[in-house]
């Protein structure tokens, strides 16, 4: 790149950054003598001038802020940029609206000038190949389940949006777009963790989750044993789950056993054991346990389906069902069933593409593993989830599905 190259890239970003510094949304507002910084959610953007100015205004911002991004793109190739600088200039187009200068760097949030963006990548990647399509047809179904869910599209780009990302590194691995549009998904994710946060659009109540909530979160250091099953031999993650087993079981008989023990661990340490298992084992050793028999039984695909429906459907179950259950369904909730089919959707996708299982097996356990959940048998989930699922995929794979 010679003086003359590095003259036009630098003019090429700062038109980039200046045509996103320009926000409808707010000179609409001035025209109409509101600061639509301070009115509504206090962001100049196409949400807000819905909201604040109508609809009459929030078409032309909407239009302008999607586009924008593109035009810098546009403008930054018709001045002969290659083709980094012309990417850069469509990010600076977003910086540009999140920190515009002449309104002291506070703007809007970019999230319509990063989905503009996005499509823009999208389209691209759909012209090298059309795999990217059918995962968007398949995302489409996870947008449908969650929104219902959730009742709020803040949420979803927190949990889609790997899975667009992990889609994207797989079908096209040498694509140049890759990065960029990385960074883009990781601007829309953080926006969206940030109105959960602030807009509390994910509040749970319960005194017993919130209480354990690091149970549920500390499930997926379980798929550890999982990659020492794939590294070693089954012998030796059988012993390693064996050992932790043992010891979560002595203790488990421990506190059964002695009044004082289980009144310490149950009553004064609350945070450890939950209410109700003052008499039983804990889900925790049930937990465990079960894993012990997914490695005994089933081979590695089937077992690592099998745990990860368990670990992340029966997290999203009850997170979802805590926070959004509306509808009962026997004692769980639809919407922490719909929550648990959602995340073996998810993640059954990530596993069909990363291990040697067929699509039927993976859609039989992936159909069984809510269902499991649901049935009033008086079995813990820890057990009937991961068993059930794995015992249906392996009686698929049995009979050559």
């Amino acid at each position: 790149m010679n003086f003359f190259d590095i003259i036009i890239a630098i003019i090429s970003i700062v038109i980039g950054y200046s045509l996103g510094g320009i926000l409808p949304a707010y000179i609409f507002g001035k025209l109409k003598g509101v600061d639509i910084r301070e009115e509504g959610t206090k962001n100049a953007g196409t949400a807000n001038a819905f909201k604040v100015l109508g609809l009459p205004y929030a078409i032309p911002t909407a239009l302008y802020d999607t586009l924008k991004g593109l035009l810098a793109i546009l403008i930054a190739y018709f001045l002969g940029n290659d083709f980094i600088i012309m990417q850069i200039c469509g990010l600076m187009a977003i910086v540009g609206h999140v920190f515009p200068f002449y309104l002291k760097f506070r703007g809007g949030q970019g999230n319509a000038t990063a989905t503009g963006l996005l499509l823009y990548y999208l389209v691209n990647y759909i012209l090298i190949s059309f795999d990217i399509f059918y995962v968007m047809l398949y995302l489409i179904l996870l947008v449908v389940i969650f929104a219902y869910i959730s009742k709020s599209g803040s949420l979803l780009p927190i949990i889609l949006f790997p899975l667009l990302g992990f889609s994207v590194f797989l079908l096209y691995p040498t694509s140049g777009f890759n990065l960029f549009f990385v960074i883009l998904l990781l601007h829309i994710t953080t926006i969206g963790m940030y109105k959960v946060i602030t807009e509390k659009k994910l509040v749970i109540t319960d005194e017993t989750f919130l209480a354990h909530w690091w149970r549920v979160a500390i499930r997926p250091v379980s798929l550890l044993f999982l990659l020492f099953y794939f590294i070693y031999s089954k012998t030796v993650v059988l012993m390693l789950i064996g050992i932790v087993c043992l010891c979560f079981v002595f203790l488990d008989i421990s506190r059964l056993f002695s009044r004082q023990t289980n009144e310490l661990l149950t009553v004064k340490i609350k945070k450890i054991f939950r209410k109700g298992e003052e008499k039983k084992f804990s889900s925790m050793t049930l937990f465990l346990i079960s894993t012990f028999i997914l490695v005994l039984l089933f081979e590695i695909e089937i077992a690592t389906v099998s745990l990860f429906f368990l670990v992340f459907g029966d997290m999203f179950g009850k997170i979802f069902g805590l926070a959004y259950g509306r509808h009962k369904i026997l004692d769980k909730t639809l919407e922490g069933t719909l929550a648990h089919l959602g995340a073996v959707l998810l993640f059954g996708y990530i596993l069909y593409n990363t291990l040697d299982i067929s699509l039927v097996v993976l859609i039989v356990g992936g159909i069984t593993s809510p269902i499991a959940e649901l049935l009033p048998i008086g079995v813990n989930d820890n057990f009937t989830i991961p068993i059930m699922s794995g015992t249906v995929m392996r009686v698929a794979d049995f009979f050559g599905f």
